[in-house]
């Protein structure tokens, strides 16, 4: 299984680099007062929330709901 840090950097990465996908995980685990090493599959939705945003202007609705499921099924 891979870490939920992992999954969402590498679904991010091909939309908006290594850097930016890597400062939106950790932007979300300072959110909730966690390291993005400490996040789980609970904060899920926060990192879903901090995506859409970050995708919204550079990707259509549905390749985010593409990644956004490609993310979940990383985690199963």
């Amino acid at each position: 299984m891979t870490g939920l840090r992992e999954s969402v950097i590498s679904a991010l990465t091909p939309y908006v680099g290594e850097i930016v996908a890597d400062t939106c995980v950790r932007a979300t685990a300072l959110s909730l007062g966690k390291t993005a090493d400490d996040l789980d599959i609970n904060d899920l939705a926060a990192l879903e929330v901090n995506a859409r945003r970050l995708l919204g202007p550079v990707a259509p609705r549905e390749a985010i709901d593409g990644l956004i499921a490609e993310i979940e099924r990383s985690l199963t």
